[in-house]
C-alpha cells in the first residue's frame, strides 16, 4: 500500500483479510488443545480470544467475499 496504493494493492489486501484471522485462529485453537479444559475456562484469556477472532473474520465480509475478490482481481490478469 505504502508504494503502490491502495487501488493497486486490493488483491494483496484481500488476501491480507483472509489470511491474518484464518491464521490467528489455527495458533488459538492449537493453545486450548495444549491448555486442554483450561484452555476453554475463564483461567485463560484462550476462549475469549478465540471468540474475538471468530467475530473478526466476518466484521470486514465474509471469508467468501474476499476469496471471490481475490480470484476476480487475478483472473482481470489474463483477460
Amino acid at each position: 500500500m505504502d508504494t503502490v496504493g491502495n487501488k493497486d494493492a486490493k488483491a494483496e489486501i484481500a488476501m491480507i483479510k483472509v489470511v491474518t484471522p484464518n491464521m490467528a485462529l489455527k495458533i488459538i485453537d492449537r493453545a486450548i488443545q495444549a491448555f486442554g479444559a483450561v484452555g476453554v475456562s475463564e483461567d485463560t484469556p484462550l476462549a475469549a480470544s478465540w471468540a474475538n477472532i471468530r467475530t473478526l473474520r466476518l466484521a470486514d465480509g465474509p471469508d467468501e467475499v474476499h476469496k471471490r475478490a481475490i480470484a476476480r482481481y487475478e483472473l482481470k490478469k489474463y483477460r
